[in-house]
């Protein structure tokens, strides 16, 4: 199986989000790649490139230079899953994955699940159980 690499990006005023890296990419403040708004990374700051060894990332000459785990680098380093980077004030946290086996997308909810519209009797008792706790208890719904 081909392994698959997940970064996690913690942008200062941001909320975290997840990218997946399965291609060479760089990553920067205004490149073709991954987008960090943070003034105080480079417009080209680092390139990660996903090996059939790991991952590595290539710092591209940036002015406030990459760390790893504390440690500024100057090589192309192979990163391990739970890897910190830090560019500027924006952190990259390393997570690896794996392909499944069941094509290269994976399956979809309702393939896994069933068929998405059948609500079992069960559910149906708990929804309307939860609704008469709730008039008993005095809530009203604002539409009756």
């Amino acid at each position: 199986m081909t392994d698959v690499f997940w970064v996690q990006v913690l942008e200062p005023g941001h909320p975290s989000r997840i990218e997946k890296v399965d291609a060479e990419i760089e990553v920067g403040r205004d490149c073709d790649g991954m987008l960090v708004d943070d003034p105080t990374v480079s417009r080209r700051h680092i390139r990660l490139e996903p090996t059939e060894v790991g991952l590595v990332v290539v710092d591209l000459g940036s002015a406030n230079g990459t760390f790893i785990d504390g440690d500024r680098i100057d090589d192309p380093v192979f990163l391990k899953p739970g890897s910190r980077l830090r560019l500027g004030e924006t952190e990259i946290v390393v997570h690896q994955g794996h392909a499944t086996e069941s094509g290269k997308e994976g399956q979809s909810g309702v393939e896994v699940v069933g068929d998405a519209h059948r609500i079992s009797k069960e559910a149906r008792g708990l929804n309307t159980a939860a609704a008469k706790t709730a008039r008993a208890d005095g809530f009203r719904r604002p539409d009756r």
